[in-house]
C-alpha cells in the first residue's frame, strides 16, 4: 500500500498536467466552434443557442470529470490510511503476543533455576549431615567385659575377648557395632564398648591375636531347679537336671536360652532360672 500511494504521489501530476490539456482543447474548440457561429449568428440566429448549450455541456462534462478524479483520489487515500492502520493493528498484536511469550518463558527458566536451589540446597544439607553423623562415630572402642566377637548381630560366636581389649570401629546396626579385632571383622554388642582416645599402636593392636588370650570362663549360678536340653525348646531332649545353687559354665546367651556346660556336658538352660 506504502508503494501505491509514493507511486500515485510521484504522477498525480502528470494526470492533473493531463486533464488541464484536456480542458484548454476542449476549451479552444469550443471557443473556435462559438467564433464560428457568432460570426454566422445573422443568417442563424439558434446556432448561438446550441453554442451555448453545448459550451455548458462541455463545461459540465468537464467539472464531472475534475470531480471523478477528485472522489477516486480520495478513496484511494482512504484504502490506503485503512490499511496502514490494519498493518500497526496487526504489528502491536504481534509484539503484546511477543512480550507475553518472553514473560513465560523468563518466569519459566526462573522457576527451573529456584528448583535447582532448593535441589543443591537439599543435597548440601544431607551432606553436611552425613558428615556431622560420620564425625559422632568413634575410630577406637574398649571391650567393659568379656565380650563375643560374633559373624553377624545375634550370630556364631568367632571370639571372646577380655575387658580392656582394643577394636576399631567399622559400622553399626541396631545395636551391636560392626569391629575389627585380632585380624578379624564380625559385630560385638554396643552396650559392652566404650569410646577411647587414640593411642599409638592401637592400628597394629587391632591386627593381632595374641596367643596368650583366651576366653575367660564365665560362670553363672541356677536360683531354681532347671532342666538343662539338647536344644533351645521345651520339647527337646532332657540332658539332666539341676537344683538350685548349681554352678555351670557360661558359653553363649541364645535368644533367652544360656547355652551352658556342666558336668562334661553341654546343652541349653532356660535364661530364667539364673
Amino acid at each position: 500500500m506504502d508503494n501505491f500511494r509514493e507511486w500515485l504521489s510521484d504522477n498525480l501530476r502528470y494526470f492533473l498536467l493531463g486533464f488541464a490539456i484536456l480542458a484548454v482543447v476542449i476549451i479552444a474548440a469550443i471557443g473556435i466552434r462559438i467564433y464560428q457561429r457568432v460570426a454566422g449568428s445573422a443568417q442563424k440566429p439558434t446556432d448561438n443557442v446550441r453554442v451555448e448549450s453545448e459550451t455548458s455541456l462541455a463545461a459540465g462534462e468537464t467539472a464531472k470529470g475534475t470531480e471523478k478524479t477528485s472522489e477516486t483520489e480520495k478513496q484511494s487515500e482512504t484504502k490506503a490510511s485503512e490499511k496502514a492502520t490494519e498493518a500497526e493493528t496487526r504489528a502491536s498484536e504481534a509484539r503484546e503476543t511477543e512480550s507475553v511469550t518472553e514473560s513465560g518463558t523468563k518466569a519459566a527458566e526462573t522457576e527451573k533455576e529456584t528448583t535447582a536451589s532448593e535441589t543443591q540446597a537439599a543435597e548440601t544439607a544431607a551432606s553436611e549431615t552425613a558428615a556431622t553423623e560420620a564425625a559422632k562415630d568413634p575410630e577406637y572402642l574398649k571391650v567393659t567385659t568379656t565380650l563375643n566377637l560374633r559373624t553377624e548381630p545375634n550370630g556364631t560366636v568367632i571370639n571372646s575377648y577380655a575387658a580392656g581389649r582394643i577394636v576399631k570401629f567399622l559400622g553399626k546396626e541396631g545395636n551391636w557395632y560392626k569391629v575389627r579385632v585380632g585380624g578379624r571383622e564380625g559385630y560385638m554388642s554396643r552396650d559392652y564398648l566404650e569410646e577411647v582416645p587414640y593411642e599409638a599402636g592401637m592400628e597394629n593392636e587391632v591386627e593381632t591375636e595374641p596367643q596368650t588370650e583366651a576366653p575367660t570362663p564365665i560362670y553363672k549360678t541356677l536360683k531354681g531347679a532347671c532342666y538343662l536340653r539338647a536344644e533351645t525348646s521345651k520339647e527337646s531332649q532332657i540332658l539332666g537336671t539341676y537344683m538350685a545353687g548349681t554352678t555351670v559354665q557360661f558359653l553363649e546367651d541364645v535368644g533367652g536360652w544360656y547355652k551352658v556346660s556342666v558336668d562334661g556336658m553341654t546343652g541349653y538352660m532356660g535364661a530364667k532360672f539364673f
